[in-house]
């Protein structure tokens, strides 16, 4: 039984604790931000209200000896104290009124007010932290099933190294450090292998992560639930074992639990298709950087390589554009129907081959 304490502290404090990084409001367990503008606005107005909200939970963390803090870490109420951290630092307008214009009454009203907090007398690194973080988020914007996985298989080579081609792992060190440098702060997962961390700090993905984060190809509420994440693992799915239909099954992952022998080799040359496609800077609206298209790209691409790198990129570009003006119906189809199904992914390969095999 895991021991608690309740208490009652007010937000100034949690918000002076959190400006201090004596709390973390985003642990390695934590998804990404998710609320919605309208719900933390609404949020906010709860408190502005003196409405009481649910409990926050927060593990112990460390206690530091030399510095004499303790810190600690948010297991639920991420998106609460998020969206009162934005309200405070005027990035978030509540009724047409941002915080540095309310009365000073109404601002010393609001820093006092209390939150309620369940103290959990639990490590950060506890294998147990993740099933109660877990079990206090079946709500509204409860875990999708990318979420689970992602948190599941936390040590997995396999999905740490989708992870890393998506920017969703962190990994702030020197570029000259060794396994004995590595310190397991509340960002960092204790369950990644400090040799995959380190190993990753050499391998550069910067392409490939401009074009799976930084294009137009996924929105950024997307990109707060994962769904690039599951889009990376499919991506290395189909590269090493062909079509499937819909999403890559667990017992792959599995298999691939402790050692991805392939995933520098995958990689590294997914990292230079990325940096071909860019290179032909495709715009904004064009059919190209919607998510089936651009999967069925890459995978062409990435099976022709050898081909398509000697292809000047304006080449490749003009035929593609050929193409975009006047598309088949079967694959205009297979392009917003059923997108994840064998059969549509097959058939946008083949025409997607017929094209890259007409190029001489």
């Amino acid at each position: 039984m895991i021991k608690y304490q309740v208490k009652s502290r007010q937000l100034i404090d949690i918000m002076n604790d959190l400006k201090e990084s004596r709390l973390i409001l985003s642990p390695y367990f934590q998804r990404k931000l998710v609320w919605r503008d309208l719900h933390k606005v609404d949020f906010i107005k709860t408190i502005l209200l003196g409405f009481p909200f649910p409990e926050i939970f927060i593990a112990r963390g460390d206690l530091d000896v030399e510095k004499m803090i303790t810190t600690s870490c948010i297991v639920d109420g991420q998106q609460r104290l998020n969206s009162i951290r934005e309200f405070i630092a005027d990035e978030l307008i509540v009724d047409g009124e941002k915080y540095s214009e309310l009365d000073v009454a109404i601002k010393e009203q609001f820093l006092k007010y209390e939150i309620a907090i369940i103290e959990l007398d639990i490590k950060h690194d506890d294998e147990q932290i993740r099933e109660i973080f877990q079990r206090l988020n079946r709500t509204f914007y409860s875990l999708s099933s990318i979420e689970k996985t992602s948190s599941e298989y936390a040590a997995s080579e396999f999905v740490l190294s989708a992870k890393l081609i998506c920017n969703e792992l962190n990994l702030s060190l020197k570029d000259d450090a060794n396994e004995s440098d590595l310190d397991y702060d509340l960002k960092i997962d204790p369950n990644i292998p400090g040799s995959f961390i380190l190993w990753a700090k050499s391998i550069n993905v910067k392409n490939i992560v401009n074009l799976l984060v930084n294009s137009t190809v996924f929105s950024t509420y997307e990109i707060s639930r994962q769904v690039h994440l599951n889009y990376a693992l499919n991506i290395f799915g189909t590269i090493m074992f062909g079509f499937f239909n819909r999403n890559l099954k667990k017992d792959i992952m599995d298999n691939y639990s402790n050692e991805f022998d392939e995933k520098e080799q995958i990689i590294k040359k997914l990292d230079e298709v990325a940096k071909k496609i860019i290179e032909m800077k495709f715009v904004k609206n064009s059919m190209w950087l919607q998510k089936a298209n651009m999967f069925s790209l890459l995978i062409i691409f990435y099976t022709e390589w050898e081909k398509i790198k000697k292809l000047d990129e304006k080449v490749i570009k003009n035929k593609l554009k050929e193409f975009e003006s006047d598309i088949p119906p079967e694959y205009a189809i297979s392009a917003k129907e059923g997108v994840n199904n064998r059969k549509e992914r097959l058939l946008r390969n083949t025409y997607l081959q017929t094209l890259i095999n007409s190029i001489s």
